[in-house]
C-alpha cells in the first residue's frame, strides 16, 4: 500500500506552465501554440491543430459543464450523463458508437472533469474525422435517454462510486477532509457525487441537464492531426451549423474565507498513518501559483526537497512525502501529504514540517534551488511538447477555465521572473494555520 501510495503522489507532482517548454539562454522558453480558431454564428468553438507527421487525426468535443456546475441534491450528474452518453441516439444504437469507430481503426473515451466534461475519438485515420463529427453532432442533439437504461446506469456509476470511494480508505478520507476544507466551495463534493444523490437523481433531472449544457455555444471542439483546417471548418457547418444556440443557466460559484485551521481525524484500515493538510491558495490563473508550485517542490516534493532530507533521510520520521496546487478557475488548494513511521510518530512529523516552512520563511530559498526545479521539470517533461494531444488538452483546458489560450505562456514568464522574495510571500501569505485543514488518517488497530 506504500508504494502504490508513493507512485500515485509522484505522479500528481506536476509545476503546471513548467511541463512543456525548452531551455533557451538559461530561461525557459514560451511554447508555440500552432493552431487555427474558428467560431460558428451559434457559438461552437473550434480549435485545429494542424500535424502532417502521420495520417491520422484527434477529435474531441468539450462541453463547458462539470461537477463545478451542479446544485445541490444532484451532485454526480455530469459524470452520469458521461455515461448515458455511450448508451446510443435516436439513431445509433448501444454499443455502435464504439463499434463504428473501433472498425475505423481508433478508440473512444470520454472524461468528467470539475470544469468541463469532454468526448474523444483519437487514432483515427485522417479520413475518418467525418465519423468523428456525425458522432458527437448526433449525440449533442439526440441522445436517447431511455429509463430503463437510466436506471441500470445509475447502477454501474454507484458501483463505480464504491470501489473508486468507498472501498479505498484513502479517497474515502479525502473525501471527507475535503468536505470539511470546503463547506461552500462546489470542491465540497467530488466528481462522482455523493451516493444519496446519485441514488435520487431522476431521469428527467439528466434530461433537462442534457438539453440545458449539451448545446453549441457551450462547447469547444478540438482537431489535431493531418487535417486542413478550412475542412475542418466546412464539416462543422455541415454537421453542427443548423443548430441552435441556447440560453445556459449556470449556477454561480460560490468561494468561501477559512478562518481557523479544521481539523478531522479519519480510522481507516491502512497500516501506516497519514497527514493531510489542505491550504487554501487562489484560483490557478493567480499570479501567485508559479511562485506556489515552485514552493512546494522545494519543500516537499522529489529526493533533494527540504522535507525529503530532513525528514525522511536524516530523521527517518516519515516513509514518503508528497504535494500538489490545484489549478481550477475558483479557489482551490495546495496538498501536502506526509506518510509517518508510526502512529507515535504524528506530532512529532508535523512539527519538523512547520519548522522546515518556517525556516524557508526566514532563510529563503537559494537561486540553485529553483533552478534545480526548473531542470527537473524540463529533464522530466522534454518529450511532452512532441504529442499533440498534450498539447490540445492543455491549451483547451486554460480556455474552458481561464479563458486564456496564452495562460500557458503567462506563467512560464511569471517562472522565469521567480525569485526567492516571491516564494517567501507566499509562504506567509498561504502556508498558514488559519487558512489550513489538517486531516490524520489513522490505522483503525490502533
Amino acid at each position: 500500500m506504500i508504494n502504490v501510495f508513493i507512485v500515485t503522489v509522484l505522479l500528481l507532482i506536476t509545476i503546471r506552465g513548467l511541463s512543456l517548454a525548452a531551455e533557451i539562454n538559461g530561461e525557459i522558453a514560451d511554447l508555440e501554440f500552432d493552431y487555427t480558431y474558428s467560431k460558428l454564428d451559434n457559438g461552437l468553438e473550434i480549435y485545429v491543430f494542424e500535424d502532417h507527421t502521420v495520417p491520422l487525426v484527434n477529435f474531441s468535443l468539450w462541453y463547458k459543464v462539470g461537477a463545478f456546475h451542479e446544485k445541490e441534491g444532484i451532485t454526480g450528474i455530469s459524470h452520469l450523463l458521461e455515461h448515458i452518453m455511450f448508451l446510443g441516439t435516436n439513431t445509433l444504437e448501444k454499443d455502435q458508437i464504439h463499434k463504428l469507430v473501433k472498425t475505423a481503426g481508433g478508440s473512444n473515451n470520454a472524461g468528467t472533469n470539475y470544469e468541463y466534461t469532454v468526448y474523444y475519438e483519437e487514432d483515427l485515420p485522417s479520413s475518418k474525422l467525418e465519423l468523428a463529427m456525425a458522432i458527437e453532432a448526433d449525440r449533442m442533439r439526440n441522445l436517447k435517454i431511455d429509463k430503463a437504461e437510466f436506471l441500470r446506469e445509475k447502477e454501474v456509476v454507484k458501483q463505480e462510486r464504491r470501489m473508486r470511494v468507498e472501498n479505498d480508505f484513502f479517497q474515502s478520507s479525502m473525501e471527507e477532509i475535503m468536505a470539511i476544507a470546503f463547506k461552500k466551495s462546489p470542491l465540497h463534493h467530488q466528481i462522482v457525487g455523493w451516493m444519496e444523490d446519485i441514488d435520487n437523481i431522476t431521469v428527467e433531472q439528466l434530461r433537462d441537464y442534457y438539453k440545458m449544457y449539451y448545446a453549441p455555444n457551450n462547447a469547444i471542439m478540438a482537431v489535431s492531426g493531418d487535417v486542413d483546417p478550412q475542412e475542418v471548418l466546412l464539416m462543422a457547418e455541415k454537421y453542427y451549423g443548423n443548430y441552435q444556440a441556447k440560453e445556459i443557466d449556470k449556477p454561480k460559484l460560490i468561494t468561501e474565507e477559512q478562518q481557523e485551521e479544521r481539523v478531522i481525524k479519519l480510522s481507516r484500515p491502512t497500516r501506516v498513518p497519514y497527514i493531510v493538510m489542505l491550504y487554501k491558495i487562489p484560483e490557478g490563473n493567480h499570479q501567485d501559483m508559479v511562485a506556489i508550485n515552485v514552493l512546494l517542490d522545494i519543500l516537499v516534493n522529489n529526493s533533494t526537497s527540504r522535507v525529503t532530507k530532513e525528514l525522511e533521510q536524516r530523521k527517518q520520521l516519515i516513509l514518503a512525502a508528497g504535494a500538489r496546487a490545484s489549478s481550477y478557475s475558483i479557489p482551490g488548494f495546495a496538498q501536502v501529504i506526509l506518510v509517518p513511521t508510526s502512529t507515535d510518530e504524528i506530532e512529532s512529523v508535523q512539527k519538523a514540517f512547520e519548522d522546515e516552512l518556517e525556516k524557508l520563511i526566514n532563510n529563503g530559498v537559494s537561486e540553485e534551488e529553483i533552478e534545480i526545479v526548473k531542470r527537473k521539470v524540463l529533464k522530466t517533461n522534454v518529450f511532452a511538447s512532441r504529442d499533440m494531444t498534450d498539447l490540445t488538452n492543455l491549451l483547451i483546458s486554460d480556455v474552458i477555465k481561464f479563458n486564456n489560450p496564452e495562460q500557458y505562456n503567462k506563467e512560464i514568464k511569471l517562472l522565469n521572473q521567480l525569485s526567492s522574495k516571491d516564494i517567501v510571500q507566499v509562504a506567509e501569505k498561504y502556508f498558514v494555520k488559519n487558512k489550513r485543514t489538517v486531516g490524520y488518517i489513522i490505522p483503525d488497530n490502533q
